[in-house]
């Protein structure tokens, strides 16, 4: 667990730092071009993925129980990380749109991953406020309780999926990118995939928990479980969190645009 807390910390100061310079350049390119394609995207995508995370990494580590007390709303704080989480996966997920897709065809990429991700928090909240009691925790202790486990399914389902298809996706470009001799954003897509990785283990271990527990009574230790979930969460906030910063720096050479090499494969063209 400390291991965890040691990991979370460096993320939160990875991501502030990120975010910080991500939304400097939000604000230095608004207005030069279209907020669907090249550049705009890009950058609105890196602060939404570094300002979700840095969120939701401050209220688990430090503000939880401040803002259950000041509220006097049971496990809000859990809710209010989990939401964040999810604003940071679109930001990754609308990055790699601007990655992977031709410009005609990122406006419904964006809609389907928005819609995702609304109907995610949508059923959260509602599960949230028919949940939430006291004496009741929203984590893997509770999770023989059917509103718990509810919950609990609903965000690490996400996870396990969006972890999956964001290392899915970043593979494939981070090898074109490093075989053209980009290897800085190379890097920063390779981080990525691991963070998508590191996603995938903590929701498909958590949610079989879950399952296991629901229908079976039982799973295997507790302890175990927290110490997968701890440690798979802290690494994908410093992989993802470390492949935001590293794509948001940009060489003084000119260079292809990420993922060109996989645009042009699929479009049947040679580099």
């Amino acid at each position: 667990m400390d291991f965890a807390v040691t990991l979370l910390r460096a993320a939160l100061v990875v991501a502030a730092l990120t975010a910080a310079v991500t939304i400097e350049l939000l604000v230095r390119s608004r207005g030069r071009q279209g907020t669907t394609g090249g550049r705009p995207l890009n950058r609105w995508s890196r602060a939404a993925a570094a300002v979700g995370g840095a969120a939701s990494i401050l209220i688990a580590t430090v503000l939880n129980d401040t803002i259950d007390r000041a509220t006097g709303v049971d496990d809000l704080s859990m809710l209010l990380t989990h939401l964040c989480g999810v604003v940071a996966v679109v930001g990754v997920q609308s990055l790699l749109v601007s990655w992977t897709y031709p410009p005609d065809a990122r406006a419904g990429a964006l809609r389907l991953r928005f819609g995702g991700a609304g109907v995610v928090a949508a059923a959260a909240v509602i599960v949230f406020a028919l949940t939430s009691r006291s004496g009741i925790d929203l984590t893997n202790f509770y999770a023989h309780d059917v509103g718990v486990a509810e919950y609990l399914l609903i965000f690490d389902l996400y996870w396990a999926v969006t972890g999956v298809a964001i290392a899915r996706n970043c593979i494939p470009l981070a090898i074109d990118n490093a075989r053209a001799g980009q290897r800085r954003i190379a890097t920063a897509q390779a981080l990525i995939a691991g963070g998508g990785v590191a996603s995938g283990i903590w929701g498909i271990t958590e949610s079989a928990f879950v399952a296991a527990t629901q229908f079976t009574g039982s799973a295997w230790d507790i302890s175990a479980q927290e110490i997968i979930s701890s440690s798979s969460a802290a690494l994908f906030a410093v992989f993802l969190f470390s492949g935001i910063a590293a794509s948001s720096i940009r060489s003084t050479s000119r260079r292809r645009a990420p993922g060109a090499l996989r645009a042009e494969a699929q479009a049947g063209r040679r580099p």
